[in-house]
């Protein structure tokens, strides 16, 4: 068979391969009639590009917080990560344009039948001819690279917002737990010695002054605790804000922070623009995309312009020389590699797909259990206030029966007990209902600056 019409066979025979590209995996499904269980359409409206934090906390405590997490170290980190995927796009910018190089040499030969010397200058150029699309591709891949980064970024802002506010409200519940405790352990020990006094009048058995003496060490047992929760809460808050144990944490309140539930009327189809994980998800699955476009490029033919120009002096005769050059390459046969490579590609780009997916319904349902776990919240603290309120009521008749001579201080001490022990129940489940909102916001997130609701 002639060499021609052989060559001729196996390029067509290698087009043909060419035509069994990997199809294109489905784009993830997400439903857009999707909704939480529990309605937020009667929130209230709040600007779409702020912060969520300036929704959720006072103008002061969010300012606090920002200065405090702007030195964390983390966010330096994630700034650098931002500037290597902008560099590694300008790479990608750049192998789609002209290289243009310089050359000069001399030299100087001396024989003993010939004396010699010669010089030359030239100009190289190469232009890359994207025919096939894989050098745009990867530019894309590039392009959606640095989004992730930067959603990756917006991301780690809101969780280092989340991590300072938890920590704000686990210290605030701590202090004011510490006073509540202060204020039972001395009721208790008035109760203590008042059991004991009437255990000598015959009044009272020492099983009531055991099982006081054990509800005051208890109370005891509480203290050290509580504190470790206070200190627990600064190093967190140190941490948020990159300090050491040495320095003072961020200011803090005694008090719980008011956290507001001023949330934005979302559907869970639209956390994929508010929320910046899953920003960083969508544009991961676009440069697997572009990766496995590129791939697929890869196994077309390779063209390129390049050109030159050339002066050479040799001993006073000057030359000139001006080349211009169309390149193409086109691999016959590589064992499959090509398309093992685009397969791999295909592969991840559906990986990327799932994950998106599947990190988009694990957001949902968790927002879905935080709005309904806020909702218990409220229907309890409703519950809790009317406890505290009678509570309150039982402590003023004690108190009356007492001044009356009624009956003896027992009943008042007992009565100012159970107020107190409400009132910690209470505080609990208001620290409870502020981190959840925390975290609700944190989940709704926001746009990225400059998109309307």
């Amino acid at each position: 068979m002639p060499l021609p019409r052989l060559t001729l066979i196996l390029i067509t025979s290698a087009l043909a391969a060419c035509g069994t590209d990997p199809e294109r995996p489905a784009a993830p499904d997400f439903d857009d009639q999707a909704a939480f269980s529990v309605d937020t359409e009667a929130a209230a409206e709040t600007g779409a590009s702020e912060p969520w934090w300036h929704r959720a906390i006072s103008d002061d405590d969010w300012r606090i917080m920002e200065q405090s997490i702007a030195a964390n170290a983390r966010l330096r980190e994630a700034d650098a990560v931002v500037e290597a995927a902008q560099a590694r796009l300008d790479q990608a910018i750049a192998d789609t344009g002209p290289r243009i190089a310089l050359t000069a040499d001399a030299a100087f030969r001396n024989t003993s039948d010939d004396r010699s010397n010669s010089r030359s200058a030239g100009i190289d150029a190469d232009l890359p001819i994207d025919i096939r699309g894989s050098l745009s591709a990867r530019r894309s891949a590039r392009e959606a690279g640095l989004t992730a980064a930067q959603a990756e970024r917006a991301q780690l802002l809101d969780d280092l917002a989340r991590d300072y506010l938890l920590a704000l409200i686990d210290g605030g519940e701590a202090r004011q737990r510490i006073s509540l405790l202060e204020e039972q352990l001395e009721v208790a020990d008035t109760l203590l010695r008042l059991t004991e006094l009437r255990f000598t009048q015959g009044l009272a058995s020492s099983v009531d002054v055991l099982q006081q003496r054990d509800q005051v060490a208890a109370l005891k047992q509480e203290l050290p605790l509580t504190r470790l929760a206070v200190i627990d809460a600064g190093n967190r808050l140190r941490f948020a804000a990159g300090i050491t144990p040495e320095k003072p944490a961020p200011e803090t309140a005694e008090s719980l922070p008011r956290v507001s539930n001023r949330y934005p009327p979302l559907q869970p189809v639209d956390l994929l623009e508010w929320r910046p994980s899953l920003r960083a998800d969508e544009a991961r699955l676009r440069a697997a995309d572009a990766e496995f476009a590129a791939a697929l490029a890869d196994r077309l033919p390779e063209f390129g312009l390049s050109a030159g120009a050339v002066a050479r002096v040799v001993s006073s005769d000057y030359t000139r020389i001006i080349t211009a050059t169309l390149d193409a390459a086109f691999t016959l046969f590589d064992g499959g590699r090509k398309r093992a490579i685009a397969g791999e590609r295909r592969a991840q780009l559906a990986a990327s797909g799932e994950r998106y997916l599947e990190a988009w319904l694990s957001l949902v349902l968790e927002l879905d259990d935080l709005l309904n776990e806020e909702r218990s919240l409220v229907d309890r603290i409703r519950l809790a206030d009317q406890r505290l309120a009678n509570a309150d009521l039982l402590l003023t008749s004690s108190q009356r029966r007492y001044q009356r001579g009624v009956s003896d201080y027992l009943p008042v001490l007992a009565a100012l007990r159970g107020q107190q022990q409400q009132q910690r129940d209470l505080l609990a489940l208001r620290a409870d209902l502020a981190r959840v909102r925390i975290r609700i916001h944190h989940g709704f997130g926001q746009p990225p600056a400059g998109t309307g609701t």
